[in-house]
């Protein structure tokens, strides 16, 4: 139980890190802390149907570019998208009031399928040398397999996929939007795909290499993203009074959207850092031992 719960805390942990850099990744305003939430959870609700297609359509071991490309980008990213698709998607304003919104809710919810996933790994990778006894053995493996799992894959995967996604989600044609939703899809894949294969035969050295890569693409899409903000033109329009008002919403509803504090200082410290740590020893470990029960619940329904 002692290994059981450090896994779940220090993934949780991990996971709360990169949902705090996302939710400070815009400074023109906050998103809702519930949303976020909401999000998170999306995504760990997404492993349990990842686990039923493996378990009733077993594929081809990890290492393999078929294994890369579609037993986890194409199968894991088709379901986060769909997961995407029935509840991020359909979020009304302010919750979504930008593309840089769906940026930041689709890196959560990688975030939340990645917490599991990184989990299980680290309990499951450390069990056999917990169990012997050799706390020496077990700290070296234990920190090993950690570190190995700290990477934000799932978490840049959908961040970055998500630029595209936000952009398709305010347009106001379907052709328009499909092309852009099929872009940022196949982009996931492609990501996911990469990773794996870098992570299965290229070393630790190409793999940091290639996250820090994603990272540099995800602030500059970021950087995109914050100077086509309506935010930002909303700030100048007021400070300059000139120019027209470029988006189909009015310039009101942006001025008093929740989370944006402009001209005012927006509420910080405690305030922020209540909930985030009450969701780290509450929250998320109750939904990281509810996705396992029921993962093992399928994996003894449905044996292989």
């Amino acid at each position: 139980m002692s290994l059981f719960l450090r896994s779940i805390y220090i993934t949780s942990g991990l996971s709360l890190l990169y949902i705090f850099l996302l939710y400070r990744s815009n400074p023109l305003r906050r998103l809702s802390g519930t949303t976020m939430t909401l999000s998170f959870a999306a995504g760990m609700c997404a492993v349990i149907p990842v686990v039923l297609w493996r378990r009733l359509f077993p594929l081809e071991p990890a290492g393999s570019l078929f294994s890369a490309y579609v037993n986890a980008g194409l199968v894991e990213e088709g379901i986060k998208f769909l997961v995407m698709a029935g509840t991020i998607w359909w979020l009304g304003f302010p919750d979504l009031a930008e593309p840089i919104d769906f940026v930041v809710y689709m890196g959560v919810l990688g975030a939340g399928f990645g917490v599991y996933e990184d989990f299980w790994y680290i309990f499951s990778g450390s069990y056999n040398v917990w169990i012997d006894g050799d706390a020496g053995r077990f700290r070296e493996v234990f920190s090993a397999i950690v570190l190995a799992r700290s990477f934000p894959g799932h978490v840049l995967f959908g961040g970055i996929a998500g630029y595209l996604v936000g952009h398709a989600r305010f347009l106001r044609t379907w052709r328009a939007r499909l092309a852009w939703l099929v872009g940022g899809f196949v982009l996931a894949i492609a990501l996911h795909g990469t990773f794996n294969l870098i992570a299965s035969a290229g070393g630790t050295i190409p793999l940091l290499t290639y996250c820090v890569l994603l990272v540099g693409v995800f602030v500059y899409l970021r950087r995109m993203a914050l100077t086509r903000s309506p935010f930002r033109e909303l700030i100048r329009l007021i400070t300059k009074g000139t120019g027209e008002w470029p988006y189909p919403r009015s310039s009101v509803d942006y001025l008093f959207a929740e989370g944006f504090s402009w001209p005012g200082e927006g509420k910080g410290g405690m305030f922020q850092a209540f909930p985030l740590a009450l969701s780290l020893l509450i929250l998320y470990p109750f939904l990281v031992v509810a996705v396992y029960f029921v993962n093992r619940l399928l994996v003894w329904i449905l044996p292989s």
